[in-house]
């Protein structure tokens, strides 16, 4: 097995409890929308809602702190063995990923925002996104692009989790550099 550089420590945290968080999203999100398709309106409905911005917001901050270390330090190489096409299809994923994972809660809080419906969990209020008017038609077209972006962001999503399989059962290294 070639010698490998893992992340830092505090990266790899960073990773792992963004993934479950959006790993948590994306179940809450589907249920939250089949009720509101279904007019199932109730306190379980609100609750998902409401885990959903609160947990959605979350990861928009943390992408902004992820955004500044990837900025401030230095990505672990891949090995020399790695070809070139597959390093840059590699970077590709994971910077579409970083994209979208800072466009998809910006759609979403642009959408609560337009709707109003601010209040997550425990009575906490979201800021409002500035320059986004109230408006319920803006809302609703808003939360209907923000959903073809979480349908997005789960292929890609699967697509890395795919390719970190692959190399998992390769034993090529490369899955170690985030565990």
């Amino acid at each position: 097995m070639p010698e490998i550089q893992k992340y830092p420590a505090g990266w790899r945290i960073l990773h792992w409890v963004m993934a479950l968080m959006v790993l948590t999203l994306i179940p809450i999100g589907l249920w939250m929308a089949s009720r509101a398709e279904a007019d199932l309106w109730g306190d379980l409905t609100d609750t998902l809602y409401n885990w959903h911005k609160a947990i959605g917001f979350s990861v928009l901050l943390l992408m902004v702190l992820r955004i500044v270390v990837k900025i401030r330090l230095k990505t672990p190489p891949y090995p020399d063995e790695m070809p070139r096409q597959l390093q840059i299809a590699a970077k590709s994923l994971h910077h579409l990923i970083y994209i979208m994972l800072v466009v998809t809660p910006l759609f979403g809080w642009a959408g609560v925002t337009a709707f109003p419906a601010l209040v997550t969990v425990g009575g906490y209020h979201l800021p409002a996104m500035p320059f986004v008017p109230e408006d319920k038609e803006l809302a609703n077209r808003l939360f209907e692009i923000h959903g073809w972006l979480a349908i997005t962001l789960g292929v890609l999503i699967a697509g890395h989790i795919a390719a970190a399989l692959r190399h998992l059962l390769r034993k090529d290294g490369i899955f170690r550099r985030m565990v």
